[in-house]
């Protein structure tokens, strides 16, 4: 669940067009994770961190290569 909802928030990242808003949507994944660390008794596994990214990356990168796509398509 935590890699479908980064990737749907890499897309909504991807849709803004901002390069400010894609940084921030990375560190406010990555601070949310501290703080979650810092306020449990027993800290969430590392590879949840990963997983998030890695799910951000994937919505990110694949909004951009889909727009890429679209975009040759319409000039052809």
């Amino acid at each position: 669940m935590i890699f479908a909802t980064a990737t749907i928030i890499g897309i909504a990242a991807g849709l803004q067009r901002s390069t400010i808003g894609a940084l921030l949507g990375v560190a406010l994944m990555s601070i949310a994770f501290m703080a979650a660390v810092a306020m449990s008794v027993t800290p969430p596994p590392l590879t949840t961190l990963f997983m998030a990214l890695g799910g951000y990356n994937l919505g990110f990168i694949g909004y951009l290569v889909t727009a890429d796509v679209m975009e040759h398509r319409r000039r052809a």
